[in-house]
């Protein structure tokens, strides 16, 4: 007893019938496992190519925030009491603002990841520093440090806030004392 495929067109009249042995098993399997394994690979290289790496974003941009030499602040020198309600309007309830010790030169908003989140220019002690504040989403790390430059970045979480100091690098831990 011989196997016909059952794809095949019967004989045509006055030929014989084609006769074809039958695919090893071991085939089959190795096709399968080949075929899956190239669309998983190929779905995972897609993923990566299309959204890319979300890790230090934020210390990113508040650098990049620190770097711009001639920033455009939403507000202007803004009072303690102009600055806390702009940034409940920003960011949300309760955010930890600098201290009394942190002259505010000015404030804006961005958006990083489709959030708001608050840059704000500081003079401490005659140092430049920019500070950003953004609500935490996910889990983040509980402290984070970077140097860039002459520049230091600062990351921390207060509370339900992911906060990021920059300024200069030489005198970090007096201007890092008077963010909260």
């Amino acid at each position: 007893m011989s196997l016909v495929e059952a794809e095949a067109v019967g004989p045509v009249e006055g030929d014989a019938p084609l006769v074809t042995p039958p695919r090893p098993p071991h085939r089959r399997v190795s096709v399968s496992l080949l075929f899956t394994l190239t669309i998983l690979t190929g779905t995972v290289v897609a993923i990566y190519m299309t959204f890319p790496a979300r890790h230090n974003v934020l210390m990113t941009e508040a650098i990049a925030a620190h770097q711009d030499p001639a920033p455009t602040w939403d507000l202007t020198a803004p009072s303690a009491g102009e600055l806390r309600a702009w940034a409940i309007g920003v960011v949300g309830k309760d955010p930890p603002l600098p201290g009394a010790a942190a002259k505010v030169t000015g404030a804006r908003r961005i958006e990083i990841f489709n959030r708001g989140a608050a840059v704000i220019g500081l003079d401490i002690g005659g140092e430049r520093v920019t500070y950003l504040l953004q609500r935490a989403r996910g889990i983040a790390p509980e402290h984070s440090e970077r140097e860039d430059g002459d520049d230091r970045a600062v990351e921390w979480q207060k509370g339900p806030y992911t906060c990021i100091g920059v300024g200069p690098a030489a005198t970090a831990k007096t201007w890092r004392v008077a963010l909260p």
